[in-house]
């Protein structure tokens, strides 16, 4: 459980340029289940440096996009308050050094027990796409042949 500081979540930790949005969903390991995608990217020393509040390299960010499709403004902001709850209760649930970017899956409700739920999972998930990916660029994949 977290305290009482621990559980704040300031604009520093949040995702919120153009470009660190389409970095992350167009280069991150991407994970799904029946309510939410998460998109995932291992923070790098030059993103750091990029920032203009420097954010501890261990802490994970969140983004959250909504996409109009899913409604009108006030379920797009009730998205948003679901998933950046959820991100806050259970930051020590989410590895630390990582960009993510959550956005609801098409068609899905949003169902606090469903986002709870599943935010933790599908982050590990997406972020164990990745890490094979990186992994295999200097040597061979060992799952192969």
């Amino acid at each position: 459980m977290t305290s009482t500081s621990d559980a704040k979540f300031p604009k520093s930790m949040r995702v919120v340029k153009g470009d660190d949005f389409t970095r992350v969903l167009r280069r991150g390991g991407c994970a799904a289940d029946g309510t939410i995608v998460v998109f995932a990217m291992q923070r790098s020393v030059e993103d750091e440096r990029a920032s203009a509040k420097s954010v501890p390299f261990d802490v994970t960010r969140l983004g959250v996009t909504i996409p109009k499709k899913t409604g009108n403004a006030v379920v797009r902001n009730r998205w948003k308050r679901l998933i950046r709850e959820s991100f806050r209760t259970q930051r020590d649930r989410i590895p630390g050094g990582y960009e993510l970017v959550v956005r609801p899956k098409k068609g899905a409700q949003p169902d606090w027990a469903a986002i709870q739920r599943g935010l933790p999972k599908v982050a590990a998930r997406a972020i164990a796409r990745i890490k094979p990916a990186a992994a295999s660029v200097g040597g061979s994949d060992s799952r192969r042949g």
